[in-house]
């Protein structure tokens, strides 16, 4: 009785390896022969004039921009900054968006991912320093990519400038 036992896991592990072996072939001819696209996304659109317009994608909707009518003095100059940074990234301006940081930064590049919108921020907080003034503020960023980004922004007056200082951005970690 003990050699059909054996017998009979024996082929049971056979046709178990058997049937992964096949699921494994089809997930792979899967992979290498990717579906057709839907005729929606293919779809054109005729304007009044008969041209030809292609459908909007999510990447040619502009950024969300911080509404700066909720701010005011040092922290509306921030906030117009931050929206100044949010337009060079959108526009892929890499040297617009480093003139609004400082060169002494440890930012060394403009990122990758364009970003969609600010989804929240935390009240700015300013503090006066013996030679600057430093604003800190987080964010979370909705990136072009869909993925959600928590950063800190660090933003410096220099004092030294006088009543020509402008807010700069410092740092974003």
């Amino acid at each position: 009785m003990r050699g059909l036992d054996m017998r009979k896991l024996t082929v049971m592990l056979g046709l178990f390896l058997f049937l992964v072996a096949c699921q494994n072939k089809t997930n792979m001819e899967d992979a290498q022969n990717p579906a057709e696209p839907s005729p929606e996304v293919l779809t054109v659109e005729a304007g009044q004039n008969g041209e030809v317009t292609a459908p909007t994608e999510p990447h040619d909707i502009p950024p969300v921009y911080i509404d700066e009518a909720n701010y005011t003095g040092d922290e509306l100059e921030i906030v117009k900054l931050m929206n100044a940074r949010l337009h060079y990234i959108w526009e892929e301006d890499e040297k617009g968006d480093m003139s609004l940081i400082d060169p002494q930064a440890p930012v060394s590049g403009m990122g990758r991912t364009k970003v969609r919108k600010v989804i929240s921020m935390s009240d700015i907080t300013i503090q006066e320093q013996k030679k600057l003034y430093q604003a800190v503020v987080r964010v979370t960023e909705l990136k072009e990519n869909d993925k959600e980004y928590n950063s800190t922004m660090v933003f410096w007056k220099k004092k030294e400038e006088g009543d020509s200082a402008q807010w700069i951005i410092a740092d974003i970690d």
